[in-house]
């Protein structure tokens, strides 16, 4: 049985020195070619909601498509306009928060595979599987992130979407408070090990 939010988000690890060396010991097996990946799957949007988040009238927000391919490559860098291009084609959506016109904000969404490599699986059609989430740094402190995620979350309620999922790197605590604070709890803990790119395998720890 999944522990409550607010437990959870008591038990997240502060970034001690320990943890730090692990991180760092985990790097350097890396290096070497031996892949170490500790991380959670995520189920959000349970429990009481938290407040209502209110923004400046500037901002808005909602579903986007392909016309916003632009913007979509400006404001995160490394995604590509061959990968948007696609995801809109396979029925992907992508929820954004924008400045005008200008996109500040934005996450996408699968309603058909938990697309996530080393737990891959078809969803139901209540599920959905968030990622990719990123907030421009130039207008952080706003509360967009969790603002985006509570919008996010009814636009897939309205479509019947009521079972949101995500995965987050074990050691990124500050991602794990921020979803624990929205009403998140872990699924499972998992483990994948990747031997110079050709063995690979994945562990379940803890559910």
């Amino acid at each position: 049985m999944p522990r409550s939010a607010t437990k959870q988000s008591r038990a997240v690890p502060e970034p001690s020195l320990g943890l730090r060396v692990v991180r760092w010991l985990l790097f350097r097996l890396g290096r070497a070619g031996i892949a170490i990946q500790p991380y959670l799957i995520v189920r959000e949007g349970t429990g009481p909601a938290p407040p209502t988040i209110a923004l400046d009238p500037r901002f808005s927000s909602g579903f986007i498509g392909p016309d916003d391919t632009p913007e979509l490559v400006r404001v995160e860098p490394g995604i590509t306009v061959e990968q948007c291009v696609d995801r809109f084609q396979r029925g992907l959506l992508c929820y954004a928060v924008k400045d005008g016109s200008r996109i500040v904000a934005k996450m996408w969404c699968d309603l058909e595979e938990f697309n996530f490599p080393t737990c891959f699986r078809k969803l139901e059609s209540h599920e959905a599987y968030l990622f990719n989430a990123y907030t421009d740094p130039t207008v952080r402190g706003h509360s967009l992130a969790p603002f985006m995620r509570q919008q996010c979350y009814a636009a897939l309620r309205a479509r019947g979407r009521d079972t949101f999922y995500s995965y987050t790197d074990y050691f990124n605590t500050a991602s794990r408070r921020f979803k624990y604070k929205l009403g998140a709890v872990d699924e499972s803990l998992r483990l994948h090990v990747s031997l110079f790119g050709h063995l690979s395998r994945t562990f379940t720890l803890r559910r």
